[in-house]
């Protein structure tokens, strides 16, 4: 099953008085079972597409369908709740709120849809207690590792049960230690036939988790390979 097909996507900002593509006529299939990478230099148009993606930007032209609906039809107001139900993000930078607990951050989505705060901060430890942080769950960002605190950000992308997982450098703030861990977590997430996991990643220690690596340059897919026959070119 298709998760997300991108179809000929452009998008262009208006710098000054000029008009400049940053994504040119771009096409991808993101299949769900599956743990995609999107690699390339910086400023090769990565983040815009994932933005796009998963309607937080508008594209100039292209249509995206994601999980069986056009994206690209729908209204901001739709997006977001779209977005709210149906797709879970984790950052580079955790962007955890320092005053709430493990459970009470990662019970975030659930608590915004208006879920009662019992029901979502037990959701919520029952996800954290899964992915190895059992007894970390009344613990506040501080009082965590680096690592502990993406794990916080895992569970709180997996809480409102989403099936698309975008994630955006996981691993770049990590050693490789702990990177490795939480790519244990990610890929085995993947291996639910009813969920997509896309990676943005400059790593290439972790290459070796993706079933499929679609690689971009200047704006444009330029491959999609398997890991196996993917060549890193940074």
């Amino acid at each position: 099953m298709i998760a997300a097909k991108i179809d000929t996507i452009t998008k262009d900002f208006e710098v000054g008085d000029t008009m400049i593509r940053v994504l040119h006529d771009v096409c991808a299939e993101i299949k769900m079972g599956e743990l995609t990478m999107l690699v390339g230099p910086s400023g090769c148009g990565k983040t815009t597409l994932i933005s796009i993606i998963s309607g937080i930007l508008s594209e100039t032209s292209g249509s995206i369908h994601l999980l069986g609906q056009k994206l690209t039809s729908m209204k901001d107001k739709q997006k977001v709740l779209f977005r709210r139900e149906h797709i879970g993000f984790i950052f580079q930078q955790y962007n955890l709120l320092p005053a709430l607990t493990a459970a009470e951050n990662a019970a975030m989505p659930l608590l915004a849809a208006g879920v009662s705060e019992k029901i979502a901060t037990d959701k919520a430890r029952e996800i954290l207690e899964k992915i190895g942080m059992a007894g970390q769950s009344e613990k506040l960002p501080r009082q965590l590792s680096g690592g502990q605190q993406q794990r916080v950000a895992i569970a709180r992308a997996l809480v409102h049960n989403p099936q698309l997982i975008i994630c955006d450098e996981p691993t770049a703030a990590l050693d490789a230690k702990t990177g490795k861990a939480v790519m244990e977590i990610l890929r085995n997430i993947a291996n639910d036939s009813n969920r997509a996991v896309l990676i943005v990643t400059h790593d290439n220690r972790i290459y070796h988790f993706a079933d499929r690596i679609l690689d971009m340059s200047d704006g444009r897919i330029t491959g999609d390979y398997t890991p196996e026959n993917f060549t890193h070119k940074e």
